[in-house]
C-alpha cells in the first residue's frame, strides 16, 4: 500500500472513530476489559448498546510464544453486555515487504502461531481476518522496533498489592520490577507483560458431575455425588496466566537513563504453588503506546467507563471492502526481551485470592457413571503447557 493510500485510510479511520465516539468505542471499551481486567465492576452504560461488532487484539512480537490473534463479536445476554470469541476465521499475518504469509491455527478462545515463531525487528507486517460469514478486515502495517534487553529482574511480596473492587478491600501479591538502559538515539514506548507458570496439580475439576471421555457429565440428580471431583494431571502440567492490567511507559522524561526497579506486574496471590514469572518486554510504536494509553486512562479512572474519553481511540483496522463497517481493536508489531524469576510462595501466610479445592477424588464403588476416572490430560493451549518452562528450577 502506497504512503499516500495509507494516509488516506488513516483518516479515514479517524473520521469513523470520532463518529462512533459517543457510543461504539464504549462498548469496545467495556469489551476489552475482560480481556485485561478481573476486578472491575461494570457499570450501567450511558449508550445505545450495538451487537455484533468485531472486536480485535492482536500482537505481533519477536518473543516467541508471544504472537496471538483475538477475534471476539459483542452481544446482548440478559440483559448484560457481552462478548464471545469467533470461531473459525481464517486469520494471517503477512509480511508486508517479502508477502510471506503465516496462518494462524484456532486454540480455545484465541488464534496462535507455532511456539517458536517470531517477528524480526525492522520488519513489517500487517494482519488479515477472513470471518466465517465473508467479511474480510485488515490492519495498516507495523514496522517492528528495535529491541531493548532487560538487564535485571526482581519480585517484592505486598499484603495489600493492588485494591480489587468486587471484593472491596486490597489484596496480596507479588510486585515485578525490572531494571534496564534506556537507548539515548530514538524515542521509546513500552508494553509490559508477564506470563506466570505454576505446576498443575489438577488438570480437570467437575462441579455437580464427573470426568466421562474428557468431558464432565452432570450428576446433579445423583444425591450420592459429591458437589465436585477433582482429576490429577496425567503428566506433568503447566498452569500459565497473564497480567490483568495495562503496564505502559515511555521515555519522555528518561531518554537514555537507567532505569531502576520498575515496577510492570502485579501477579495476585491465587495460589501458594511456586511460580515461574517471566516478564516480556514489548517495544511498541508510538500510535500503539497512544491507544493502549487512553484505553488505560479511562480504566484507571475514578468515574468508571462512562468517563469522557481523554482522547480518540483510534485502532489500525477496516473492512477492506466498506470502511463503513467499524471494527475496533488493533493490531501490533512488537520487538521484545523477556526475563524469568522464581518466585517462592510456600511460607505466605495470607489467604489465597480466591477458592481452594482440596482434593477429592473419585472412589471405586460410588454409585458413578463407568469407567470411574482418577485423572485428566494436560491440554496444550496458551493457558496451559505440558512442557517445562526452560529456566524452571530442578
Amino acid at each position: 500500500m502506497s504512503y499516500f493510500k495509507k494516509e488516506k485510510l488513516k483518516n479515514k479511520l479517524h473520521l469513523i472513530s470520532f463518529a462512533f465516539k459517543n457510543k461504539i468505542l464504549t462498548v469496545y471499551l467495556l469489551s476489552l476489559a475482560t480481556f485485561f481486567y478481573s476486578c472491575i465492576d461494570p457499570v450501567p452504560p450511558q449508550f445505545d448498546f450495538k451487537e455484533d461488532l468485531v472486536i480485535v487484539d492482536a500482537i505481533a512480537s519477536s518473543v516467541p510464544g508471544n504472537t496471538f490473534v483475538s477475534v471476539k463479536k459483542t452481544f446482548i445476554e440478559f440483559g448484560e453486555y457481552k462478548s464471545k470469541f469467533i470461531s473459525g476465521c481464517k486469520v494471517t499475518l503477512i509480511n508486508s515487504v517479502t508477502k510471506e504469509e503465516i496462518m494462524l491455527s484456532e486454540d480455545e478462545d484465541s488464534y496462535l502461531v507455532s511456539p517458536d515463531f517470531r517477528v524480526d525487528e525492522g520488519s513489517e507486517w500487517e494482519l488479515e481476518i477472513i470471518t466465517p460469514s465473508g467479511k474480510t478486515y485488515k490492519s495498516l502495517s507495523e514496522i517492528v522496533p528495535s529491541r531493548v534487553p532487560i538487564d535485571l529482574i526482581s519480585d517484592t511480596y505486598n499484603k495489600e498489592m493492588t485494591f480489587d473492587v468486587s471484593k472491596g478491600k486490597y489484596i496480596p501479591g507479588h510486585e515485578i520490577r525490572i531494571d534496564f538502559q534506556e537507548p539515548e538515539a530514538t524515542s521509546n514506548f513500552y508494553y509490559f507483560q508477564y506470563r506466570a507458570f505454576e505446576q498443575q496439580t489438577y488438570c480437570q475439576i467437575c462441579f455437580y458431575g464427573v470426568l466421562r471421555f474428557g468431558e464432565c457429565i452432570s450428576q446433579i440428580d445423583n444425591p450420592a455425588a459429591k458437589d465436585y471431583y477433582t482429576y490429577i494431571c496425567d503428566e506433568p502440567c503447566w498452569k500459565i496466566s497473564y497480567n490483568q492490567e495495562i503496564s505502559l511507559f515511555d521515555d519522555a522524561f528518561t531518554n537514555g537513563k537507567m532505569i531502576s526497579k520498575l515496577l510492570v506486574g502485579k501477579v495476585p496471590l491465587n495460589s501458594k504453588q511456586n511460580m515461574l514469572v517471566e516478564i516480556v518486554q514489548l517495544n511498541i510504536t508510538e500510535e500503539a503506546h497512544k491507544y493502549y494509553k487512553t484505553i488505560k486512562d479511562i480504566v484507571d479512572n475514578n468515574s468508571g467507563f462512562n468517563a469522557p474519553l481523554p482522547s480518540a481511540l483510534i485502532g489500525n483496522l477496516f473492512n477492506q471492502n466498506d470502511l463503513e463497517d467499524p471494527v475496533l481493536g488493533r493490531f501490533t508489531a512488537a520487538s521484545g526481551s523477556s526475563k524469568s524469576i522464581f518466585v517462592k510462595r510456600g511460607s505466605i501466610d495470607d489467604k489465597i485470592v480466591g477458592e481452594y479445592r482440596q482434593s477429592q477424588t473419585e472412589i471405586f464403588g460410588d454409585p458413578l457413571p463407568s469407567p470411574i476416572t482418577y485423572d485428566s490430560p494436560c491440554i496444550v493451549g496458551r493457558n496451559q503447557t505440558n512442557q517445562k518452562p526452560l529456566t524452571w528450577p530442578e
